[in-house]
C-alpha cells in the first residue's frame, strides 16, 4: 500500500469517527420518557364534543421525576387524539402533556410541564417539551436520531413555542 492511499485510509476513517462523535454528541442529551406514573388515575373526563378530534381525555394521577424518583407530584394528564386522512393515508396526531398541579414530596414547581406531541404515528417523528424537575430540554425525535434544540432558546422562547397546537386551542 503506498503512502499516499494509507493516509487518505487514516484521513476517512479520522473523518468518519469525528463525524460518529460529533453526532452522538449532539443527540446525547435526548430522552423522550415521560415521568413515571404511581397509582391509578383520577377524576377521569372523556370528551367526544369537538367533532374533529376523535378522542379528548383528561386526569389527574401522581407521578415520580425519571432520574429523581423521591420527588414525587400530582400531574393532569391531557390527551388529545385525532386521525387525519389523505387518500389511502391514515394517521394519527396525538398530543400527551402532564401538568404538575401539585408537589407531593421533593422539590416539583406547580406549572412545569412535559409535552410529547407525535407527528405521525409510524413514523417515528415527535416533538418533546420538558420542564418538570430540572432544566428546560426540548427535542424532535426522528427515525434517524434525536434533534436537540439549545437550552438557551427552549428558555427564551418557552413553552408555547413548543405546543402551539395548545395556544391556540386546536388541541
Amino acid at each position: 500500500m503506498s503512502s499516499h492511499s494509507a493516509r487518505n485510509t487514516i484521513a476517512f476513517a479520522l473523518t468518519g469517527a469525528l463525524a460518529a462523535l460529533a453526532f452522538s454528541a449532539a443527540t446525547a442529551h435526548a430522552d423522550p420518557d415521560a415521568p413515571t406514573p404511581i397509582g391509578d388515575e383520577f377524576n377521569l373526563t372523556e370528551d367526544g364534543s369537538i367533532p374533529w378530534l376523535d378522542e379528548q381525555i383528561l386526569y389527574h394521577q401522581d407521578f415520580s421525576l425519571l432520574n429523581a424518583p423521591a420527588e414525587t407530584f400530582e400531574g393532569v394528564v391531557h390527551f388529545d387524539y385525532v386521525t387525519f386522512s389523505l387518500g389511502d393515508y391514515h394517521d394519527p396526531l396525538e398530543n400527551y402533556n402532564i401538568s404538575v398541579e401539585q408537589d407531593i414530596a421533593g422539590n416539583v414547581p406547580v406549572g412545569e410541564q412535559y409535552s410529547n406531541f407525535d407527528l405521525g404515528g409510524e413514523y417515528g417523528y415527535d416533538l418533546v417539551y420538558n420542564s418538570i424537575g430540572g432544566t428546560p430540554e426540548a427535542f424532535l425525535t426522528t427515525p434517524f436520531g434525536d434533534i436537540d434544540f439549545p437550552t438557551w432558546f427552549v428558555e427564551a422562547v418557552g413553552p408555547t413555542f413548543f405546543e402551539p397546537w395548545a395556544s391556540l386551542g386546536l388541541f
